[in-house]
């Protein structure tokens, strides 16, 4: 990996793909193209590079560290895919400082890496790609939308990944979205593999969010918006932000943060310096108006858990 290089992730039309590659927290950002994922019916995530610290699905649990799964075996015997990552645990009320936004679809949708856990997470990500490199473990394995796994990136480097979907294409590519970064991306069947427990003990890195009581100045599709969603991406991208999280919407289904965020380097309030761009809303309203746009991919990219899986997405939990 680069560290040299940042990375935003992109959503255009699958006629005109580009390219990316998944990093950690000190790499050059890429134009994105700020379609919004929940909005858009024609989505797909093209190379570029991703940031380091990331994403997790809210509605499953961590599966227990298990030192003991270090060879070809152990990781064909995880082809069940019942290893899960949790999300990264937060506290409403709490500023956190040198927070990295790895990936923006828009302002109701984007990525946040936390700055605390960026040294273990380099850690895991050396360790991955160690075994991985080493060890290809996909011949048997069957994918389904929702499976956790371990994905290859452009920059042939491996990061934990989620299956979100399966291309209708002639080729075997399934849509992954790298949890720990916010990026999505076409991957081949041989370029996935099975997630081992050891590997999924870190919660994910790419923290999903919101700019607290914002929608677009004019109807709440922020595609209509381009100009808005620039500026946001202007603001906030290639820049480090203190990321205070906002009380969360009253329904239990939304999974994304609402925060606010101030740029480190000039202290500007982001919400402040959009305000010709935005309207004020409650953040129950972006719920609404959000949640009636929900497809099936956007639950598992979002990590928004489904209405009977009676599991808590971990915002009560200490860190």
């Amino acid at each position: 990996m680069d560290p040299a290089r940042r990375s935003t992730r992109h959503l255009e039309s699958r006629s005109s793909p580009t390219t990316t590659s998944p990093n950690d927290a000190l790499r050059r950002s890429t134009n994105d193209s700020g379609r919004g994922s929940m909005l858009s019916t024609d989505r797909t995530p093209v190379n570029e590079s991703i940031a380091s610290n990331g994403a997790s699905p809210s509605s499953l649990r961590v599966t227990p560290l298990d030192d003991s799964h270090n060879s070809v075996n152990d990781a064909n015997q995880q082809s069940n895919k019942s290893v899960r990552i949790r999300p990264m645990p937060v506290l409403e009320g709490k500023c956190y400082e040198q927070a990295y936004v790895s990936h923006i679809d828009h302002p109701s949708a984007f990525f946040l890496q936390l700055a605390h856990s960026r040294v273990e997470f380099e850690k895991l990500q050396e360790e991955i790609n160690k075994f991985y490199t080493n060890n290809p473990t996909n011949d048997l394995v069957e994918w389904k939308p929702g499976d956790y796994c371990v994905a290859k990136f452009t920059d042939n480097m491996y990061y934990r990944a989620r299956i979100v979907n399966v291309s209708q294409s002639g080729k075997k590519l399934y849509d992954v979205v790298y949890l720990d970064y916010g990026n999505w991306h076409p991957v081949a069947k041989s370029d996935i593999h099975p997630l081992l427990p050891r590997f999924a003990s870190l919660p994910a890195q790419g923290i999903a969010c919101s700019l607290t009581k914002s929608l677009p100045k004019h109807g709440s599709d922020w595609e209509a918006s381009p100009a808005a969603v620039e500026h946001f991406k202007e603001l906030v991208s290639d820049k480090f932000v203190n990321a205070t999280i906002r009380r969360k919407t009253t329904r239990d289904l939304w999974p994304l943060k609402f925060v606010d965020l101030e740029l480190c380097s000039s202290k500007i309030n982001v919400r402040e310096e959009m305000k010709n761009y935005i309207r004020e809303a409650s953040n129950d309203q972006i719920f609404i108006e959000f949640g009636r746009h929900l497809k099936r991919e956007d639950y598992f990219i979002y990590s928004i858990p489904f209405v009977d899986d009676n599991v808590s997405d971990g915002d009560d939990e200490t860190e």
